[in-house]
């Protein structure tokens, strides 16, 4: 009966980790360049089997689970859809790779390419005014004369001035890490870590003028949470089930003098 409640119970605290994942998905089903995650839960074979008691293990056993644990979170780095804006600072990436920018003293990776320019005339984000960095972890300046700005498909960032003369204002430092297994997402779409960090191959490609939106699909997550959350439901009726029955046991074994 005791061995029940665990199982129970561990059920319910994965599922309500599920539920909180999901939660976070759906929050960011909007966000530019949000990459959806995915709740690992790791099945256990019974306790017995695993370790060993001493004793001869009932047959049956190996049909019934040993409980769960969390094993984290798993981020699904898949490219999301372009949206396309038609505004000249927006830029979505197409393929396997990051933006490098200088977020609040340290130098994080983002997918987000809603760029603006702020008051030094510095290329930055648009949601948190962080600075987007050029190869050799130099900020790119935007001419306050330059006509319209062009980014290449590779990250070149050029200015045209009246005379439609074309000059390069630098590159867009675009890197690859070592493993998106090793990234942390940190909060407002922003990654550190990842191992070392290359430049990005020729398969990934700049597109000016779109935005890469969120890999989360609002209708198959709300289809997972009303899973979970019955699953979730289930583990707690049992529960209850469970030490319902454990308190008629006791109330029916005769108390010893």
């Amino acid at each position: 009966m005791i061995y029940g409640l665990y199982l129970s119970a561990q059920g319910a605290d994965a599922q309500q980790y599920r539920l909180d994942v999901i939660a976070n998905n759906l929050a960011n089903a909007s966000t530019t360049g949000f990459k959806r995650d995915h709740a690992v839960i790791q099945e256990h074979p019974p306790f017995d089997i695993l370790n060993g008691t001493g004793a001869e293990a009932p047959p049956d056993q190996l049909n019934h689970a040993g409980g769960l644990s969390i094993s984290g979170t798993y981020t699904n780095h898949a490219t999301g859809p372009m949206v396309q804006t038609k505004q000249r600072l927006d830029v979505a990436l197409q393929g396997d790779g990051f933006f490098r920018v200088q977020a609040d003293g340290q130098v994080g990776l983002t997918r987000d390419g809603q760029f603006s320019r702020n008051e030094q005339g510095e290329l930055v984000t648009a949601a948190h005014g962080w600075p987007v960095l050029g190869q050799g972890g130099t900020r790119i300046l935007l001419p306050p004369d330059a006509r319209d700005i062009d980014i290449s498909s590779d990250g070149t960032v050029w200015a045209i001035d009246e005379n439609q003369q074309r000059g390069s204002l630098g590159k867009l430092d675009l890197v690859i890490p070592q493993s998106t297994e090793l990234l942390q997402k940190v909060g407002n779409n922003l990654y550190v870590g990842g191992g070392q960090l290359a430049p990005a191959g020729p398969n990934l490609q700049v597109k000016q003028g779109y935005l890469e939106g969120s890999g989360t699909n609002p209708v198959s997550e709300m289809m997972e949470l009303i899973q979970a959350s019955r699953e979730f439901e289930t583990n707690v009726n049992m529960l209850r089930l469970q030490d319902d029955a454990m308190g008629r046991l006791l109330q029916a074994v005769p108390l010893r003098a």
